[in-house]
């Protein structure tokens, strides 16, 4: 590995977890469909699971981007397909799904102790995620991370998902330093570490949910971050 000047991050399920109150989260939501609007739970959450293809098509493109996971826009999809108001359920929906998540969510075991370190050493951190921006913002202030980053990179900025190259060109730009000299580290095998790598970028696979292994640079926990940099 080049000498490192940069480290960037992805968030979800890589600065906490996600899936845990991601998964609560959902069923908060349904229920409050159901108390709101007196939509089954089950419909409701049938709905919405489609909504993210749903909002892609009426869109009209087969790609991820970071409008597509707008969970204001999947909302407004999932009433209008039920023929429910969305004023103003789309918005107290949208309040319960992500209070949740914002209320409960955890800093990953030990990655204020890596981030820390790598502020003390010099090291320009940043942070690149799928998803729009704005709750992006609002999960780091809520982890008490913020002062660690120099930048965010969203898919919401790049239009485009990783693994686009085009997200991680721009996360380099933003970083300042050659992508031999930056390093990414995320969960998602092909999204973070392989688009990471495809893009010229050094990559670390944060595999914290102990899936199967190919020789990969890989960390199972952050503290590990301290010995590999």
């Amino acid at each position: 590995m080049q000498t490192i000047k940069a480290v960037i991050f992805d968030l979800d399920d890589t600065l906490y977890d996600f899936d845990t109150v991601h998964k609560e989260a959902t069923k908060k939501l349904n229920q409050k469909a159901y108390e709101l609007l007196g939509v089954d739970p089950a419909l409701f959450d049938r709905i919405y699971h489609d909504a993210f293809r749903g909002v892609m098509q009426r869109m009209g493109t087969t790609v991820e981007t970071g409008s597509s996971h707008s969970r204001t826009l999947r909302l407004q999809y999932t009433l209008e397909e039920l023929g429910k108001p969305i004023f103003p359920n789309v918005l107290l929906l949208y309040d319960v799904y992500w209070g949740y998540i914002l209320d409960h969510m955890q800093p990953e075991p030990y990655i204020k102790e890596a981030l820390s370190y790598l502020q003390d050493k010099g090291y320009t951190i940043g942070c690149g995620t799928n998803m729009t921006a704005h709750i992006q913002y609002q999960k780091i202030e809520r982890l008490g991370l913020g002062q660690y980053f120099t930048f965010m990179m969203t898919s919401e900025e790049s239009v485009i998902d990783k693994p686009s190259k085009t997200f991680f060109d721009m996360a380099v730009s933003k970083a300042g330093c050659p992508a031999d000299r930056c390093v990414f580290i995320g969960d998602d095998h092909g999204r973070d570490y392989e688009g990471a790598l495809n893009a010229g970028l050094n990559a670390i696979w944060y595999n914290r949910k102990g899936k199967p292994e190919k020789g990969e640079k890989v960390i199972h926990s952050h503290r590990e971050l301290i010995d590999i940099l």
